[in-house]
C-alpha cells in the first residue's frame, strides 16, 4: 500500500507501471531529508526533495534540475558505471510520466542499482577489506585527483581564511551539542587545536594552494560511499550542492577513510590506503 502522505509523484513512482521496465516488487523507497530514491530492482531513480537549507538549495524545478545534472557529471568521473542519464517527468492531468513531451514537472537522476554488500563498509564488516583492495583504492583516488580540474577560482577555497571559516561555521552549529554527543571539554580542546593549527600552519595552506592541491574533488570519500562492483572501485556519492565541500584539498578526501579504518581500530588498512595514494601521486607534502 502506497503511503497517502507521500507527495503525488512518489506515490504513482512506487507503483510499477510508471516505468518502461519490468521491476522487482514492490518497489522499495528509502527517503532522506533531502531525496526520495526508488528501487526498482535493476535501477534507482532519485528525485531531490524542493528544500533549502542554506548549505543546500534545491527550492526551484530549475535548481532541482541543474543539481542532478551536476550530480551525472560529477558521479560519472568515479562511478560511471552506476550514474545513467537525467530524465524530465512531466504531467498529464494527474499522470506523471518519466520523459514525455509536455512542460517538465521534475527530474530524476537514474543510476544502476547495486547491492549494498558491494560497499567498502560492508566489505570491512564481512573482514573481506583487504590491505590490498586498499592499496588498490589509492591507486583509483590517486587518478580520479590527477585528472581532477583546478583553476584560480577553485583554489580560493584552499584559501586559510576560507578554510578557517568553515571550522568557525562547524563550532557555532555543534556548540548546542556540548553535554550530548561531546563534553565541553571535547569542545574547548578540538577548538583550541584549530586555533593553533591556523597559526602555525598558515604557510603550509598556502603551498596547498600554490602546488595545486586545491582540486574539485569527490568531498565525501567515507567508506560507504565507495563499493568495488564487478572488481572495479567506484567512487560515488560525490557532493554536488555546495562547493565548499567540494572545492578541497586531496587529502581533505583521502582523510575520510583513513579517519573511518582508524576509527575501528584498523591503522594498518589505512596506512596501506594513505601510502600507495601518496606514491602514486607524489603529494608526499600532504
Amino acid at each position: 500500500m502506497t503511503d497517502s502522505s507521500l507527495p503525488p509523484l512518489i506515490q504513482q513512482m512506487m507503483q510499477p507501471g510508471f516505468y518502461p521496465h519490468q521491476v522487482t516488487e514492490p518497489i522499495e523507497m528509502i527517503q532522506t531529508h533531502v531525496s526520495y530514491v526508488l528501487l526498482t530492482g535493476d535501477y534507482a531513480y532519485k528525485v531531490k526533495k524542493p528544500v533549502n537549507f542554506g548549505f543546500l538549495d534545491y527550492s526551484t524545478l530549475e535548481l532541482r534540475q541543474h543539481f542532478c545534472n551536476e550530480e551525472l557529471r560529477l558521479n560519472q568521473r568515479g562511478a560511471g558505471e552506476i550514474y545513467l542519464e537525467v530524465l524530465p517527468i512531466t504531467q498529464s492531468d494527474t499522470q506523471f510520466q518519466l520523459g514525455g513531451t509536455g512542460e517538465p514537472v521534475e527530474y530524476t537522476l537514474i543510476m544502476r542499482q547495486f547491492p549494498q554488500d558491494a560497499l567498502f563498509l560492508s566489505l570491512f564488516d564481512r573482514g573481506e577489506l583487504t590491505e590490498s583492495l586498499m592499496e588498490e583504492l589509492g591507486r583509483v583516488v590517486a587518478t580520479f585527483h590527477a585528472l581532477a580540474p583546478t583553476n584560480d577560482y577553485i583554489k580560493t577555497f584552499g584559501e586559510p581564511l576560507q578554510v578557517r571559516k568553515a571550522f568557525d561555521e562547524n563550532y557555532e552549529q555543534t556548540e548546542k551539542y556540548i553535554g550530548g554527543p561531546q563534553t565541553q571539554a571535547q569542545f574547548d580542546d578540538t577548538k583550541q587545536y584549530s586555533e593553533r593549527f591556523f597559526g602555525e600552519y598558515r604557510e603550509l595552506l598556502n603551498s596547498r594552494i600554490n602546488n595545486n592541491w586545491i582540486r574539485e574533488c569527490h568531498g565525501d570519500l567515507h567508506l560507504r560511499n565507495i563499493c568495488l562492483l564487478h572488481n572495479k572501485i567506484l567512487l560515488f556519492d560525490c557532493i554536488e550542492f555546495n562547493e565548499p565541500f567540494r572545492f578541497v584539498d586531496v587529502m581533505f578526501d583521502i582523510a575520510y577513510a583513513v579517519m573511518d579504518l582508524e576509527a575501528r581500530q584498523r591503522p594498518d588498512l589505512a596506512n596501506a590506503y594513505l601510502n600507495t595514494y601518496v606514491e602514486e601521486i607524489g603529494d608526499w607534502e600532504g
